[in-house]
């Protein structure tokens, strides 16, 4: 997270610095492009900062976040104070990641579907309210094109950071349950989670109201994709659980 965080800020800067220029040439850039360079240059400034394990900057020896494994009769014992331990996965737990990851893609197929309705829509208004000759069918194959490599990108992107890192998990023996302080860091319309020693974004529809209130726990969650199966609190309570996810 920390290299993409810097990915970012280098961009935002130097975008800064062209539209500057450009603009002393009487480019007259108006004001979106220096909102985007802000932007980028925000988000990798918080990647930077909240992209990393609330507890690894501490030497190691006040640390103990060693990740190890359990066997099941083991999973009961109480977890280090601050540690990761690496869990059975159960046949049953994967399908329980599986159903989530089967959830997330028709949510990402109906965003895809309407960003294609939306553009495929204007174009067809705006070709059919254009009186020139020959201009219609261009809005209407421009519009839809740009429908199509936007269904195509949201697509894409959720496939890269999500879908197939879920792929991965469940090819996989185990998950992760990690012990410890827990934080949810907003980063525009996402969320990070800040775990003892990682740091990953998570989907805000699933947990994230849950773990910003926890501060401190136990968090189950699969080690690629960072599906979340369930939470803890300090005291042993569940505070979030995905539907047939019963661990304790």
């Amino acid at each position: 997270m920390r290299i993409w965080g810097t990915v970012l800020l280098v961009l935002g800067v130097l975008f800064l610095i062209m539209f500057v220029f450009a603009e002393f040439g009487g480019a007259h850039l108006g004001f979106i492009p220096f909102f985007v360079s802000g932007f980028l240059i925000l988000m990798g400034r918080n990647l930077r900062k909240s992209g990393r394990g609330i507890l690894q900057s501490k030497p190691a020896a006040e640390n103990s976040g060693a990740q190890t494994s359990v066997t099941p009769s083991q999973s009961a014992a109480p977890a280090a104070e601050f540690s990761t331990v690496e869990m059975p996965l159960t046949p049953e737990i994967a399908q329980i990641i599986t159903r989530q990851s089967a959830r997330a893609k028709r949510i990402l197929f109906y965003v895809a579907g309407g960003a294609l309705v939306l553009f495929g829509g204007i174009g067809i208004v705006v070709g059919l309210t254009d009186k020139t000759p020959g201009e219609g069918m261009i809005f209407l194959v421009v519009f839809g094109s740009i429908g199509v490599a936007s269904a195509g990108l949201i697509y894409g992107i959720s496939w890269l950071t999500s879908f197939r890192l879920v792929r991965r998990d469940l090819r996989g023996t185990t998950y992760l349950r990690t012990t410890g302080p827990v934080e949810v860091v907003s980063m525009g319309n996402g969320a990070m989670l800040r775990l003892a020693d990682r740091a990953f974004f998570i989907d805000q529809r699933y947990g994230a109201k849950e773990l910003r209130a926890l501060g401190w726990g136990r968090v189950d969650y699969s080690p690629h994709g960072h599906v979340i199966l369930g939470a803890w609190d300090k005291d042993g309570r569940s505070v979030y659980s995905l539907a047939g996810y019963n661990a304790t």
